[in-house]
């Protein structure tokens, strides 16, 4: 649980008031703060700072400084007037109600500011828009305008040329005679050959069109059409039904992609591993062949301090026999010595299930199963489920010291780290 800071001081004029936080300099993370016009809450792990204004302030005019060693809030009072008191007398209860509603008046107070930003957004980017395509207009005006002044002069200079032209022209009689003035009274007739004159009214001709080409036949080509007009295609095969049998095996691979006696080795060698752990139910007796013989074994191996081979007689066990709760408490119990809490957490999880109904004859072994479920639970970081399951426990084993014990190291190790979880 976070540590209340009590030792602020805070100062008042007529409009103002000062609030100073202090802050251990290196020893605090980043300060989370809080603020409303009632409401003021500043979060720097493991501390926590807030406060209940007596009177309402202008919250969006005051200051706030964070320095490495405080914390100082400048808060403007609405009314220029001496407060008898910073913070409200309020109960727990009344704190809670006042401060769920605050959260809510933030959090609907920051929607109706979202949608504002985002409708003044999307206004803006109409305004953007709208503004893009009348600057595009202006420049498409632009530009026609220029193209129509530069088609217009264009338009003059080629009518000036014609009429420069046609004044400069000469003009062909029917005999081909070219009338131009060499001087002023008279003109001078100058005779041009009949061909010449005749050769600019003649139409050009034609040129010819080329003959298409005839395709050349292959004979290889021919031959091979006729082949495979004429061949004929074989009868379709009879269906029939064809059973392949193979040799059982215990070894996946084909047997002649191995050798026996390589299998053989192998197997060998994996029964000593096995049997290096302390068990391999290949050994077992006929007589031996009992879950409750497993779990005598499984405990003899754990009192040995051989995890892996008791682990291996409650796993037997429980293929044999799934409904035997001692099974699977006794194995988390050496899951846990080996460091695997999950699979702890788990088995304790189903022996509980398996010990209902609860009545007075299986009251302890349900409390050594929540206890060392509590443990693991602890061991990967849930505190907080790990207190609530080791105190259900000690309801059922209330003179039990060692789960006390626990209970008050996980409290205390819970208001070291309170987000361990």
């Amino acid at each position: 649980m976070p540590i209340i800071v009590k030792d602020f001081t805070w100062t008042q004029t007529e409009t103002t008031v000062h609030i100073r936080i202090p802050l251990n300099p290196g020893k605090h993370d980043k300060v989370d703060l809080f603020t409303t016009d009632s409401y003021i809450k500043a979060h720097f792990k493991p501390f926590l700072f807030e406060v209940f204004l007596r009177y309402d302030v202008n919250i969006s005019k005051s200051k706030c400084i964070i320095n490495d060693d405080e914390i100082t809030l400048d808060l403007l009072k609405n009314n220029e007037e001496q407060w008898d008191g910073l913070e409200k007398n309020l109960s727990k209860e009344e704190k809670k109600v006042l401060r769920d509603e605050v959260y809510k008046k933030s959090q609907e107070r920051a929607k109706e500011d979202a949608e504002n930003r985002s409708i003044k957004k999307s206004q803006l980017d109409r305004f953007t828009v709208q503004r893009a395509m009348d600057l595009d207009t202006k420049q498409h005006a632009l530009m026609d305008s220029r193209r129509d002044h530069e088609r217009y002069q264009a338009m003059n200079a080629l009518e000036e040329w014609r009429q420069q032209t046609n004044k400069n022209d000469y003009d062909v009689n029917e005999s081909g005679v070219k009338i131009t003035e060499m001087s002023e009274n008279e003109p001078v007739k100058v005779k041009i050959s009949t061909e010449k004159a005749q050769s600019k009214v003649r139409p050009q001709a034609t040129t010819p069109r080329t003959p298409l080409k005839t395709p050349v036949k292959s004979e290889f080509v021919e031959k091979k059409k006729k082949e495979a007009a004429t061949r004929v295609l074989p009868k379709l095969r009879q269906t029939a039904h064809l059973e392949i049998t193979h040799t059982p095996r215990s070894f996946p691979t084909p047997s002649r992609e191995s050798t026996a006696e390589e299998e053989q080795t192998w197997l060998k060698n994996i029964t000593m591993a096995r049997r290096a752990t302390g068990f391999v139910s290949e050994d077992l007796r006929p007589e031996e062949q009992d879950p409750q013989w497993c779990k005598e074994k499984g405990d003899e191996f754990f009192r040995n301090g051989n995890f892996l081979g008791a682990i291996s007689a409650y796993t037997h066990g429980i293929k044999l026999s799934a409904k035997l709760p001692s099974l699977y408490s006794n194995r988390a119990a050496t899951h846990f010595a080996l460091g695997n809490f999950n699979k702890c957490v788990n088995d304790c999880s189903t022996a509980l299930d398996l010990l209902k109904p609860a009545c007075e004859g299986n009251r302890k072994s349900r409390a050594r199963c929540i206890a060392r479920r509590a443990a693991a639970l602890a061991r990967l970081g849930y505190l907080n489920k790990a207190i609530e399951e080791m105190k259900a426990a000690s309801r059922l084993i209330p003179d039990d010291q060692k789960i006390k014990k626990d209970i008050y190291d996980m409290e205390r190790a819970w208001e070291q780290n309170p987000d361990s979880d």
